[in-house]
């Protein structure tokens, strides 16, 4: 079944919004390591300074959507909602907030590197902790994402309040 915009809810479109902008914040991210990698320290700061501030706007815009709209409702039985849902948005929240920590992280030692002119040092030489922490969080950050999509799936799709 396909919805159009119009058959769509404000809450639902704005979902679809988050994930899109999520999932490109994800490449763009993906593109910056990739110039690490090539010891492309311009292009890799200019990509992950532009998946920051993506992820950063996507932030302030999803916790005023919680404000302005509340919480999304789970529509399934409430045993579907303890064996499946509840777990599945734990895992959820804690990737998400693991992967906040750790960007916020990286991204002051990334600046820190390269305010000091050690930039391209650093990625020349073995490995840093600033690289340490990049492949932690790309593995949560790509964790954060897959949750998502099943958590909008349960929410819209499979168990969708009001029995849609």
């Amino acid at each position: 079944m396909v919805l159009t915009v119009s058959q769509m809810g404000i809450d639902d479109l704005l979902w679809g919004v988050v994930l899109v902008g999520m999932t490109v914040a994800y490449g763009m991210t993906l593109i910056g390591v990739r110039a690490a990698k090539q010891h492309d320290v311009t292009t890799h700061r200019k990509w992950m300074t532009i998946a920051c501030s993506l992820v950063g706007i996507w932030l302030v815009a999803y916790v005023g959507k919680q404000l302005i709209f509340g919480r999304d409702h789970f529509g399934g039985s409430t045993e579907d909602y303890w064996l499946l849902y509840v777990p599945l948005l734990i895992v959820h929240t804690s990737l998400a907030m693991t992967t906040i920590g750790l960007g916020g992280m990286n991204m002051v030692i990334g600046l820190r590197r390269l305010r000091h002119g050690i930039g391209a040092g650093a990625m020349v030489a073995g490995v840093t902790m600033h690289r340490k922490l990049g492949h932690l969080m790309q593995w949560t950050f790509g964790g954060t994402l897959f949750t998502a999509y099943f958590v909008y799936l349960m929410l819209f799709y499979w168990f969708p309040a009001g029995g849609a």
